[in-house]
């Protein structure tokens, strides 16, 4: 707190003995650096221009919707940049303001579906709310389509017929016009992209019903068939064999990561049959009795005595007549039958087994390694000795190296891949090659002065506010200067040097000496000093307490 209080007091004493038109200069230039320091921190530096609506990037058909909204707003300070535009700072209202009234802003995704239904009508039929539906449906899919990357421009077209019949039902085809930029045909996979997008947006629609048309290429129609105008994306082997290569591929390098600048490059053949079901069969010779049957039956038959008077007058009835009885008995028969039946099996053990084809059936690699590789390993085994510089390997070395690498890179490779059919060694399967790598052209890197005018261009603001408050300062500086009043000529006093060699013999002697007792004391002196020129006594308290002990 002391220092900060004679501080203050000189700092006061300083401004009290500046003339009027002085302390205001000082006032003004205190202010100046006080604005430039607190523009420096809340400021950010960055340059005189900015990217409209945070650097977002447009389609061909959006610039130029945003241009001719420019145009009628005479804004023309700006500049496109690719798919991006930019403006001067500071003006980020003005163009947003344009695309407003011009209505030029970049439509978001799901904005054409939410103005079909916001403008709908009670006045309006079904079919016609549902068209209106389909036609912001298309525009949907073309916008979403536009923001594939690679894409120029896209349009989206659907129809759907009934037909009657024994195919009753509704029949849906659309259409996709596609240009890519610049002259560029479409990639087949984003063209099986685009057929399953624009198909899962209308319900019932099969990829198949899609036709996409490349306006820098060929047509591909819904069927899977390249001979029918069809993308080979779509068939299933082909589609299959690109995913399991590269696959194999994302492995191979991954295993192989340590060395630099390596190629890979792998080819799958696919097991044909789709689908392959195994029946196994097995009969077991020892019969098994499945059915038993048994029939077993009697019959018994008797025969009647010996019969009367044949005729008319035998059946007439005889009053008091005596009945007359036979002595002879009748016949007996009795018979029994018993049948058995049994029914035997073979005893069977029935197993199937159900195979997905198209799965790899034979992996091959074909690998390059830079030979500067070689170099690199050669350096590593045989590192120069402090000081020296480092030697070249001979070519004899170099290939014994060569081998080495190559017949190892050979060896991991083959550990992973699959085995194949007829294949004793999977090394077979791996080539590895060595090729010269080339080095590309230097990117030209800007001189010092173009780095120098460049940071001048972006920090022009900043070192002029710099520059501002360190010319306000030296200005203070110089007023403070010239403020200060000359020291008068004081009496000697004792223990007050006169001379630089009195100053010095001072310097050497106790630091107390002038304290001694013997002459007037100092204190009558000062005080004589202080009645005779008051003014001449505060500059001499005044330097005393400014000197640093």
């Amino acid at each position: 707190m002391d220092f900060l209080n004679r501080a203050w007091i000189q700092i006061r004493d300083l401004f009290l003995s500046m003339t009027p038109a002085a302390r205001v200069t000082t006032a003004v230039l205190l202010g100046v650096i006080v604005v430039s320091l607190g523009y420096l921190f809340t400021s950010r530096v960055s340059t005189t221009e900015s990217y409209l609506m945070g650097g977002e990037s447009f389609s061909p058909s959006d610039l130029k919707a945003m241009e001719a909204a420019f145009g009628k707003a005479g804004l023309s300070s700006y500049q496109i940049e690719g798919s991006r535009v930019r403006i001067p700072r500071g003006q980020e209202a003005k163009y947003m303001a344009a695309l407003v009234d011009h209505n030029a802003l970049p439509p978001e995704f799901g904005e054409f579906l939410a103005k079909a239904v916001e403008t709908s009508s009670p006045f309006l039929t079904a079919k016609q709310i549902e068209s209106r539906k389909i036609a912001a449906k298309e525009r949907e899919l073309a916008l979403i389509i536009r923001s594939l990357p690679g894409i120029e421009k896209a349009a989206v077209l659907f129809d759907a017929q009934t037909e009657g019949g024994l195919r009753a039902g509704v029949v849906k085809t659309a259409s996709v016009a596609v240009k890519a930029l610049g002259a560029q045909p479409l990639d087949p996979e984003q063209v099986r992209k685009i057929r399953h997008l624009v198909a899962a947006s209308f319900a019932g629609m099969k990829p198949d019903n899609v036709t996409v048309a490349d306006l820098n290429g060929q047509t591909y129609t819904g069927s899977g068939d390249p001979a029918s105008g069809g993308s080979a994306a779509d068939d299933p082997y082909i589609a299959r064999k690109r995913e399991h290569e590269k696959d194999w591929q994302l492995k191979i390098l991954k295993a192989l990561a340590y060395v630099p600048g390596i190629t890979v490059t792998t080819n799958v053949e696919l097991d044909r049959q789709q689908i392959l079901r195994k029946e196994d069969i097995k009969h077991d010779p020892k019969p098994v009795p499945i059915r038993v049957s048994e029939t077993e039956s009697s019959r018994t038959r008797e025969g009647g005595g010996p019969g009367g008077r044949p005729g008319y007058v035998a059946q007439q009835p005889k009053a008091n007549a005596p009945t007359s009885v036979s002595g002879r008995t009748g016949t007996s028969e009795q018979e029994e039958q018993s049948k058995s039946e049994t029914v035997n099996a073979l005893s069977t053990q029935r197993s199937m087994v159900e195979e997905i084809g198209l799965t790899p059936k034979r992996v091959t690699a074909a690998i390059g390694v830079p030979m500067s590789y070689f170099a690199r390993v050669w350096e590593e085994r045989n590192p120069a000795a402090p000081g020296e510089a480092p030697k070249p390997p001979d070519a004899a070395q170099l290939a014994k190296i060569r081998d080495e690498e190559l017949k190892k890179i050979r060896d991991h490779v083959a550990a992973i891949l699959p085995s194949a059919e007829g294949v004793a060694d999977k090394t077979e399967l791996v080539t590895v090659t060595e090729f010269q790598d080339i080095p590309g052209p230097e990117i030209p890197t800007p001189s010092w002065l173009e780095r120098f005018w460049e940071f001048l261009a972006t920090s022009w603001a900043t070192l002029g506010m710099l520059g501002l408050a360190a010319m306000s300062l030296w200005m203070i500086r110089s007023l403070s200067r010239a403020s200060l009043p000359p020291l008068p000529s004081t009496p000697n006093l004792p223990g007050l040097p006169t001379s630089e060699k009195e100053e010095e013999e001072a310097q050497k002697g106790p630091r107390f000496a002038r304290f001694a007792a013997g002459g007037p004391s100092l204190k009558d002196e000062l005080a004589d000093l202080v009645r005779e020129d008051p003014e001449a006594a505060a500059n001499i308290l005044r330097a005393w307490i400014g000197t640093p002990q």
